[in-house]
């Protein structure tokens, strides 16, 4: 699972880029525009994103968020209960840390991309036409191909936000879902925000560039 889950960081950046559109367009056809937009970008800057993690980090910034409903993520990853009994300043904190996180996670996937081959199938709608999924299928330079699948929700504004990724049919929703509800069940909701900063604050550590051999100390 680490394996794939490496490989696809890339795609989950680059790839889940810009589905925000009118739902009168095809979330698939939207995707292989964005596709050819982002990925020569991304190839004609790879020396500034392996060197400059904030400018990779915004990149996702612009490109990414944008186009994910996080208030959505938040709400089904806390679930009913934990969201309705969290106060507003905690369910705001946990979103905000949330983000930060997946930001500084995948800053550096970004470099990883080659312009490794993907093909997006048809477009799958709900019966209501209120959700979609679009599968990607990505051609690692080794090994074999790897399966993503993007569900989308159609917003109120007639917009198509992503609300999930999965890869090889494991769900990131509900794998981070069920890894807060437990520690929330353990130690609290509050508890369990300073450790998502603690961890948010290492990974923000570990994309910094430092002139400092490993194991010197400032």
């Amino acid at each position: 699972m680490k394996r794939i889950v490496n490989q696809a960081l890339t795609v989950i950046v680059l790839f889940g880029l810009g589905f925000a559109t009118h739902a009168k367009v095809d979330p698939k056809v939207h995707l292989e525009e964005v596709t050819e937009q982002i990925s020569a970008e991304i190839l004609d800057n790879k020396d500034k994103i392996k060197a400059d993690a904030d400018y990779a980090k915004g990149l996702i910034e612009t490109y990414l968020l944008p186009e994910v409903d996080t208030e959505y993520m938040a709400k089904r990853i806390l679930g009913r209960t934990y969201w309705t009994e969290s106060t507003e300043e905690q369910r705001k904190t946990f979103i905000e840390q949330f983000i930060s996180l997946l930001l500084n996670s995948y800053a550096k996937g970004l470099a990883n991309y080659e312009g490794q081959p993907i093909t997006y199938e048809d477009t799958q709608y709900s019966t209501s036409g209120n959700t979609a999924n679009v599968r990607s299928i990505i051609m690692p330079q080794e090994g074999e191909p790897i399966l993503i699948d993007y569900r989308l929700k159609l917003g109120a504004d007639d917009k198509w936000l992503v609300t999930d990724v999965i890869i090889e049919g494991v769900s990131m929703a509900k794998s981070y879902a069920t890894q807060y509800r437990e520690r929330i069940a353990q130690i609290g909701i509050e508890e369990t925000l300073k450790e998502l900063a603690e961890e948010n604050k290492k990974a923000k550590n570990a994309t910094e560039i430092s002139d400092e051999l490993p194991g010197q100390k400032s």
